[in-house]
């Protein structure tokens, strides 16, 4: 089968074109996250202190859920809670 010379540079042309806007996107990737590291690593003691507290918090909730599962399976409920925001 014969191509046409114009073809091939459209294939040509349309490689060269993916292969930048990868490139950008890869790019713009990079940069995003190189600032995310740079602010992440740029914190003030009171932000880090204030992420330790918060990560702190959120294991003992998550604990505490595990903890009423396990009360609860070993009382022999085993209708499970959706919410803990109301008993029934």
């Amino acid at each position: 089968m014969h191509h046409s010379a114009g073809y091939i540079m459209d294939e040509r042309f349309i490689g060269w074109v993916i292969f930048v806007l990868v490139a950008v996107l890869l790019i713009i990737g990079l940069v995003a996250i190189q600032r995310f590291w740079t602010a992440r690593l740029n914190m003030s003691d009171e932000d880090i202190a204030f992420e330790k507290r918060i990560s702190s918090l959120n294991e003992g909730q998550a604990n505490r859920r595990r903890d009423d599962e396990i009360v609860r399976l070993l009382s022999g409920d085993d209708e499970r809670v959706v919410s803990d925001d109301k008993e029934n």
